[in-house]
């Protein structure tokens, strides 16, 4: 059991250096989207994209619990589930970002009839791919890139959006809550890591799937700032 969590652990802390080494929390979107406000219909046409990443994810996630056989992977997974979509006792958090974008006049499109640059496509048919079709590790190692870039997301998104009028701070519930809670996330998906951990071919696809995961993420931001430049 010590060597399985010694590997877990080496895999962690190798994925962490990809997500470093990617850019991805410095990526330019970041910086287009902090620099100055963008017209409002610019912004709902690029978190139209967003909106339908963080829509579908939920629904993607929750396929892959009844695929692993390690009931302690399915607990963690179905807890990640149950928190995005309110924990019971609140909001999904998709409903919160609507209520966000409402705060400053944008409101979307539904998600099921919008139109949405290759990259969101992209984003979305390769989670869908990883989680639903793969061996379940790769959507393991996948989604522990989601988590573990998920708190520096955040706080870029909100940075963004603090520079538009009108909104109040409870409009702004979602970065808040995800402020608290993405330590929660990224310590319920590094258990499901560690037990899946087994072998080395359980490495390799853990590895892979975050790679995988991590390149269409990068083009998704790089799609959304070449959007906000249109």
């Amino acid at each position: 059991m010590n060597e399985i969590n010694n590997q877990g652990k080496s895999i962690i802390s190798t994925i962490k250096e990809m997500i470093e080494e990617s850019g991805i929390n410095h990526n330019d979107f970041y910086k287009t989207f902090q620099q100055e406000p963008l017209p409002l219909n610019k912004v709902k046409e690029i978190f139209q994209q967003y909106y339908y990443y963080i829509r579908t994810f939920p629904q993607i996630l929750s396929g892959l619990a009844p695929r692993v056989e390690d009931e302690l992977i399915r607990l963690k997974i179905s807890r990640t589930v149950v928190s995005e979509l309110g924990d019971g006792h609140g909001d999904p958090h998709y409903i919160m970002f609507e209520k966000s974008l409402s705060a400053i006049g944008v409101t979307l499109d539904d998600y099921k009839e919008a139109s949405y640059i290759p990259e969101a496509e992209s984003l979305v048919s390769n989670l869908e791919r990883l989680f639903l079709k793969e061996s379940p590790n790769y959507a393991i190692g996948a989604h522990y890139v989601i988590e573990e870039f998920g708190y520096p997301m955040i706080v870029n998104l909100y940075e963004g959006f603090r520079l538009y009028d009108s909104w109040e701070h409870e409009d702004f519930n979602y970065f808040y809550l995800h402020i608290l809670i993405e330590c929660n996330h990224v310590d319920w998906i590094q258990d499901a890591l560690i037990s899946a951990a087994t072998d080395e071919q359980a490495k390799d696809e853990l590895l892979s799937g975050a790679a995988q995961v991590l390149e269409v993420l990068m083009n998704f931001w790089n799609g959304l700032n070449r959007l906000a430049h249109q």
